[in-house]
C-alpha cells in the first residue's frame, strides 16, 4: 500500500470515526499494520468488518476483543504512526520492552503484548510531540 493511499484512507476514517464515536492508533511498517479500535462494540465490530472485506486489506487478523474501563488513545479518531519514521531507537525499546522483539512483527505479537506495545507505543508519540 502506497503512502499515498493510507492517507487517503485516512482521511476517510476521520470522519467516519468521528460520526461513530470511535478512537484508536495504527502503527505500520514494512506492508505490516497493527490497529487498536475503541467505541460502542456496534460501531468497533461494524468498522472491523469493513476493514477485513476492503479488498485493500489481506490476511486480517483479529487479535482481541475486549471490555475497557477507559479509552487509552480517547485524543485520536486515528493516530497514525509509521514504524519506519522518527525516533527508532525509542520505539524498538518500546517494542523489545513489551514483546522481547526489535524487529515489528505484529503476527507474531500475543494479545496482551500487542495492546501493551500501542498503548506505551501511544505515550511515547505523546512525549516527542509534546503533548
Amino acid at each position: 500500500m502506497s503512502y499515498s493511499t493510507l492517507v487517503d484512507i485516512m482521511g476517510h476514517a476521520h470522519t467516519r470515526n468521528v460520526a461513530q464515536g470511535i478512537t484508536g492508533i495504527l502503527c505500520y511498517g514494512s506492508g505490516q499494520f497493527l490497529q487498536a479500535l475503541e467505541g460502542e462494540r456496534a460501531a468497533v465490530t461494524a468498522l472491523y468488518h469493513r476493514i477485513a472485506v476492503d479488498r485493500r486489506h489481506d490476511d486480517c487478523q483479529l487479535i482481541s476483543v475486549e471490555e475497557i474501563a477507559s479509552r487509552a488513545f480517547p485524543e485520536w479518531t486515528m493516530k497514525v504512526v509509521n514504524w519506519e519514521d522518527g525516533d527508532m531507537a525509542r520505539r524498538r525499546a518500546v517494542l523489545q520492552a513489551d514483546t522481547g522483539s526489535v524487529m515489528f512483527t505484529p503476527g507474531a505479537m500475543t494479545a496482551t503484548q500487542a495492546s501493551a506495545f500501542l498503548v506505551h507505543l501511544a505515550e511515547l508519540e505523546r512525549e516527542l510531540a509534546g503533548d
